[in-house]
């Protein structure tokens, strides 16, 4: 879930092994809620086909495809894609990013972290097979990094609480002026899947100067109980380094 109530579905295959992955990305929403219809819109196919991947909800909303294989077997480096995918929820399409150095196929995972990098790790687990790969890589997503290549300045949360209710307006503070926020549960990832992935844009109640007061959603269909992490972005979508709050 990218935004409340919206949800993208990328990938797979009509058979667990053997058959090739599909290229098909769509936005599903459910946003108008329970006893409203569900529409699904079909985004523009990913530049590879794939199944076994993982999908990474980012601050901005975008989301990042990780691993998988455009033909799906367990256990093997075989078929594997290398290059990650980055959908856009502006344009509904996909462009490629660096390439990772490691296949990552069945069993893979891959997460957030709360510096606004994204952990890809995995694979395998037949012991001692060659498509295992008991280690990590960390992908930097482009909005960490300025137009001429170096490293984007960004913005810092000086005040956070530690906990708040759902329904709740909280107090957050910034070093300098932030454009917008958003909270991304923390995952929770097995066999490329991450059922409770979400994240949810907060818009300011009200603001002055480097302080804000954010009004939490009361829904709890929405914002769960438990830890999200807290990300202030500026006016070019630069994140900052997340505050851990817990929603009780």
């Amino acid at each position: 879930m990218y935004d409340v109530g919206k949800i993208l579905k990328v990938g797979g295959s009509l058979v667990y092994a053997g058959q090739p992955g599909n290229d098909g990305a769509y936005v599903i929403d459910i946003s108008k809620g329970v006893g409203s219809p569900v529409t699904v819109t079909k985004q523009a196919p990913m530049p590879s086909p794939r199944g076994f991947a993982n999908s990474v909800v980012l601050p901005s909303g975008e989301v990042v495809i990780l691993g998988g294989m455009n033909i799906l077997l367990s256990y093997q480096d075989v078929r594997n894609v290398m290059m990650p995918d980055l959908w856009s929820p502006t344009t509904g399409k996909f462009r490629r990013l660096a390439p990772m150095k490691v296949p990552r196929g069945y069993h893979s995972i891959a997460l957030l972290l709360p510096d606004a990098r994204v952990l890809a790790a995995g694979g395998g687990a037949c012991g001692g097979c060659a498509g295992d790969h008991p280690d990590i890589e960390i992908l930097s997503p482009p909005y960490l990094f300025a137009e001429d290549g170096k490293p984007a300045s960004r913005p810092v949360i000086t005040g956070a609480p530690a906990a708040a209710a759902r329904g709740a307006t909280i107090a957050v503070t910034t070093e300098r002026p932030a454009a917008s926020f958003a909270l991304v549960r923390l995952n929770s990832v097995s066999h490329s899947t991450d059922n409770d992935q979400r994240r949810v844009p907060l818009t300011p109640a009200s603001s002055s100067g480097t302080s804000y007061q954010l009004r939490l959603p009361t829904d709890s269909g929405v914002l769960l109980p438990g830890p999200w992490m807290l990300f202030a972005m500026d006016e070019k979508g630069v994140p900052s380094v997340a505050r851990v709050v817990r929603i009780q």
